[in-house]
């Protein structure tokens, strides 16, 4: 398991621990499950979002690699002689 330290406002940690306690029970290990849950459902949306933006046809390299840039248009780039 990994530890993640995380730092939060006075409001937001006392609304997390309360509602997680709520949720979860008042018992070891509720402010972890609930951490998971949200950490798990912010990367879901994100990674959705993520697919969303992705052109659906384009080049197959990333135009911010420069050598994929070269690769994509032959003869862009002097042989230096």
């Amino acid at each position: 398991m990994a530890e993640l330290k995380v730092y939060l406002s006075e409001e937001l940690d006392k609304r997390f621990r309360m509602l997680a306690m709520s949720v979860f029970g008042y018992g070891r290990g509720s402010l972890s499950e609930a951490a998971v849950d949200a950490l798990t459902k912010w990367c879901e949306e994100h990674e959705a979002r993520k697919l969303d933006q992705e052109p659906k046809e384009g080049p197959l390299h990333s135009n911010s690699d420069p050598v994929s840039r070269a690769e994509e248009r032959p003869g862009a780039v002097s042989s230096g002689t």
